[in-house]
């Protein structure tokens, strides 16, 4: 994934705007299943029995519901990137001013230079609009210290790499060595990849799924597997109760009487979108429950050992998998009644993850 070439911007925006069309024949599928489903399956359902034909619409109406919020949430949530979180982390506003001039991303700084860091920020503080050239040296003297200013947009060398916080993440390129975005000019953190769709770094990416015209990453992957779940759920409901009361349906009309088509297409659509959800939202849960991403599932990390000076690991133990339930627990959260309301309730902000230091101990001893 490091590899991938970034897409130039104006393909990129070209890219971005197509997949505005996948989207779009979602919502309209959605709308139609559910008109369709109330005009021609529910009178079938309520002529054999009314409080079945109200039980079975109400199941409908709620799991198209949650699968259209969950749906809504993939597609306009942003799956995070370094900047936000680290922002969001404790980079104050003049840090996120100076930083950020130069590019759409800034570096977190470093805790072990807080004396460079407040130095920085006073000359940010004295600094005119004008941005005078003393000023400029001043930031760019301080970024050669250890801070984290990006006034030349030019890469980190190995000194500041190492001063970098980032340096604090756990998994290494094939080499050994950090991992570091070149299209983004960026140290990664653990678990993030470059999009070279979006165009961004995001934290902890899955995949990009054009169905949502966006990453599946850290902050949206909730809703992700919520509306997998609900779609499954929701299609599986239509392809039985559609098949069952439309071929009741044909085996007592009259051989002249005149049959609606259309249920013979929501138990087609429906059974072919049930069968590959299924086999999509088993794949999901797989990961989940072994805390990997899909990138991670045929990509495994490579793991920086501690006292180890060139960074050299091994991708055999998955040290992110703390086991099953606590995997769940990192992406839906601590209180088990908003697991299945798809709102934000993951633990941590993307940047960092708790390892298993079972798994790092067998890591160490292989």
């Amino acid at each position: 994934m490091d590899r991938i070439c970034c897409i130039p911007w104006n393909r990129r925006k070209v890219f971005k705007a197509l997949g505005v069309i996948p989207v779009m024949l979602t919502l309209a599928l959605f709308g139609w299943s559910l008109v369709g489903y109330t005009m021609s399956i529910l009178p079938l359902i309520h002529k054999e029995s009314s409080w079945l034909a109200v039980l079975l619409g109400a199941l409908i109406y709620a799991l198209w519901v949650l699968s259209a919020w969950s749906y809504i949430g993939c597609v306009f949530v942003s799956p995070g990137n370094p900047v936000v979180a680290g922002s969001q982390a404790g980079a104050g506003a003049a840090e996120s001013s100076s930083f950020s001039r130069n590019g759409p991303y800034i570096r977190v700084p470093s805790r072990t230079v807080e004396s460079a860091r407040t130095r920085a920020d006073s000359s940010v503080r004295m600094a005119d609009d004008q941005e005078s050239q003393s000023s400029e040296e001043s930031a760019r003297g301080s970024f050669d210290n250890g801070n984290c200013s990006d006034n030349d947009n030019t890469p980190l060398n190995e000194e500041q790499m190492r001063r970098s916080e980032f340096m604090y993440a756990i998994t290494v390129k094939d080499n050994g060595e950090p991992r570091y975005c070149l299209k983004c000019n960026l140290p990664k953190p653990d678990r993030a990849h470059h999009c070279s769709v979006c165009g961004v770094c995001v934290l902890k990416m899955d995949h990009h799924c054009p169905w949502i015209n966006n990453c599946v990453g850290f902050n949206n992957q909730k809703p992700f597997l919520l509306f997998i779940a609900y779609s499954t759920l929701y299609c599986l409901d239509i392809a039985v109760t559609s098949l069952v009361f439309y071929l009741r349906l044909i085996f007592n009309a009259p051989g002249t009487a005149e049959i609606d088509i259309t249920p013979l297409f929501l138990i087609i659509l429906s059974l072919a979108f049930t069968m590959a959800l299924i086999g999509f939202f088993g794949f999901h849960i797989y990961l989940t429950l072994n805390n990997l991403t899909t990138i991670e599932s045929y990509e495994r990390n490579n793991f920086r050992q501690e006292h180890d000076s060139r960074g050299s690991g091994k991708k055999h133990v998955n040290l992110f998998d703390l086991g099953a339930k606590k995997n769940l627990k990192q992406i839906f959260g601590p209180r088990w009644s908003l697991w299945f309301v798809p709102v934000r309730t993951q633990v941590g902000n993307g940047m960092r993850f708790p390892i298993s230091y079972k798994n790092y101990n067998e890591l160490r001893h292989n």
